[in-house]
């Protein structure tokens, strides 16, 4: 029998077909297709679409069905219980149904108590599995290409910490290094039986409504507000065809006052790139600008990628035009409305805020007008939840983390970003009064007649920063050992940054990350095992503040180097000059590590 999401017409599963069934493959061909996929903490993903990145099909090879049925039975291993209470979901991708249904039918078989949510934001599911779940598997691969799929696992509403996501990480390549893999993950999924699989399918509106219902909650927990807060605005929403259509966005908004204008707001129609930065935010701006000027209480637009996690904004100017905001502008904007707020809450008690690595100076010149202290982790969204629960032990209130190179924040209780939340707290703006006037006040500036998002964003102190998806600040490598490229590229840069120092500064220092930990100094002594975090050169000037600085790190979802330059004021020249020399760096640490002998 074919079931279909009443909502929005989507084939959710045929409950007669197992996905595994033809899905015979020497096992040589599996190891193959491992050899392609990138396991980090911040989840599991590979290219699915045999058409390659940017194919829109449903189709998966037979090896990565394998590898799928592999990556559930390591979840259910991992979790180590005999019948565990497991929601499944996916984002809005065409490979998620056949993944999403190889999964279901693995956990199963193996013995899972499994609910499935089907097409779901990231935020609903992991809100979701604090609902009595043992767990939840998601598969998605957030803002990469619409041919890029994976997974990602988790409970308590948050992925799996690093260590957590290594011994799931290890139980998987354990499975996947038998050479009977193909053999056993066919016989689990044709071992589950068809009414049985019926139970699950007929389920699933079922529990999509509880999901939302419990989602909504979390949203207004968050936020700390009450079912009558009003957001007194009006938004344009590109879903661009995202799992974030089938949530509670329209609703929830147009509950708690605002006025929507929804584009692109059919699930898996896909109608442009999926990173939302830089043209990708085009849309928005440009319907934002027509509707306002039809009326003027629409000032507000966003775009979320395809699993709704990231969602980056546009804003209506004073003068009528709207503009992009950066990623690093956004998470800027949102966490100080949120620590002034939290200030405002508790004065005199500590607060502070945890970032990765590549969050702009932005935030620290922000937070230190304020009176909040900044904390710095490695890339990965649960390195960053792991640093502030970390610090919220020590006795400091965290009211938001995240990554300023990622846009949004992770508002707390939450541990996964949300553009809901980020709406939430700009709402905050208008609803909580003090909020607008005392940060403009720690800016320094004049708040002005009523609230101006234009006023408090130009408030801003001025920082420029690569932006983290954008074709410059990526760099393909050759060499797989990123601890000898570090190395490499200390030595180049020992010998050259006297005469390449950032305008303006004085001294340097050099900041090594790994996991939750931020080390300063130059040299192995400062990166402890396995040396795979990222790696910045920061600048002072006379009075030791830090002005800017050059990132290097290896990026965790995709198969490239990620390297970002930010310096203090406007100077786009300086900023060029420094990005030029810093990928000159990387290359020439790239060719002396090994990279030639690699190619």
């Amino acid at each position: 029998m074919k079931y279909f999401d009443e909502n929005t017409g989507l084939f959710i599963a045929d409950s007669s077909e197992d996905p595994l069934k033809g899905a015979v493959i020497p096992y040589d061909t599996v190891l193959d297709a491992l050899s392609g996929y990138i396991l980090s903490v911040s989840g599991w993903r590979a290219v699915f679409a045999p058409g390659g990145e940017e194919d829109p099909g449903d189709c998966i090879r037979n090896e990565d069905a394998i590898l799928a049925a592999a990556a559930a039975e390591a979840f259910f291993r991992y979790l180590g219980k005999e019948r565990p209470r497991i929601v499944i979901g996916s984002d809005a991708r065409p490979t998620g149904r056949i993944l999403t249904s190889i999964a279901v039918r693995i956990m199963m078989a193996l013995g899972a108590d499994v609910s499935l949510l089907g097409v779901a934001s990231a935020p609903e599911i992991m809100a979701y599995s604090n609902a009595g779940y043992d767990g939840f598997l998601y598969v998605s691969a957030s803002h990469n290409p619409i041919g890029h799929n994976g997974f990602k696992f988790g409970y308590d509403g948050g992925v799996l910490p690093g260590p957590e996501a290594e011994k799931a990480k290890k139980l998987f390549l354990g499975s996947v290094n038998r050479s009977d893999i193909p053999e056993r993950m066919r016989k689990l999924s044709a071992s589950v039986q068809e009414r049985d699989y019926e139970r699950v399918l007929s389920g699933h509106e079922r529990v999509k409504k509880e999901a939302l219902r419990y989602y909504e909650d979390s949203v207004i927990q968050t936020a700390r507000a009450d079912d009558g807060f009003i957001m007194p605005f009006g938004i344009v929403i590109d879903f661009n065809g995202s799992a974030r259509s089938s949530s509670i966005d329209i609703p929830f908004l147009r509950k708690h006052g605002c006025s929507i204008w929804e584009v692109n707001g059919i699930p898996g129609q896909i109608a442009h790139a999926i990173v939302p930065e830089g043209d990708n935010l085009e849309t928005s701006r440009t319907v934002l600008e027509e509707i306002h000027a039809k009326d003027s209480s629409f000032i507000l637009g966003y775009m979320p990628d395809n699993d709704g996690d990231r969602g980056n904004f546009v804003y209506i100017k004073d003068d009528g035009n709207a503009e992009m905001l950066d990623a690093q502008r956004v998470f800027a904007l949102v966490s100080a409305i949120d620590l002034v707020h939290a200030v405002m809450l508790s004065p005199g008690c500590p607060i502070a805020i945890a970032v990765n690595g590549p969050t702009s100076l932005l935030v620290d010149d922000i937070a230190a007008r304020i009176g909040v202290e900044v904390f710095r982790s490695d890339i990965g969204e649960a390195n960053v939840v792991s640093l502030a629960e970390s610090l919220r032990s020590r006795g400091y209130i965290v009211p938001v983390c995240g990554e300023g190179s990622n846009g949004g924040i992770i508002a707390y209780p939450a541990k996964v970003r949300d553009p809901i939340n980020s709406v939430m707290t700009i709402s905050k703006l208008w609803s909580v009064p003090g909020v607008y006037s005392n940060l403009m006040k720690a800016l320094g500036k004049e708040e002005g007649d009523g609230v101006s998002i234009d006023r408090l964003v130009s408030a801003f102190p001025r920082y420029h920063m690569t932006p983290s998806f954008s074709k410059a600040a990526a760099m393909k490598i050759r060499s797989r050992d990123f601890d000898a490229l570090k190395a490499e590229y200390e030595k180049i840069l020992s010998s050259e940054i006297s005469r390449n120092m950032e305008a303006g500064a004085v001294s340097y220092e050099v900041k090594q990350y790994e996991g939750t930990c931020e080390y300063t100094g130059l040299g192995p002594e400062h990166r402890p095992f396995p040396s795979s975090g990222g790696y910045k050169v920061q600048f002072l000037d006379q009075k030791g503040t830090a002005i800017g600085y050059l990132w290097l790190s290896r990026s965790r979802t995709e198969p490239v180097c990620r390297i970002m330059v930010n310096v203090r004021g406007t100077d786009t020249a300086e900023h060029d000059r420094l990005l030029s020399w810093q990928r000159s760096m990387v290359e020439r640490a790239d060719k002396k590590a090994g990279g030639d002998d690699e190619a």
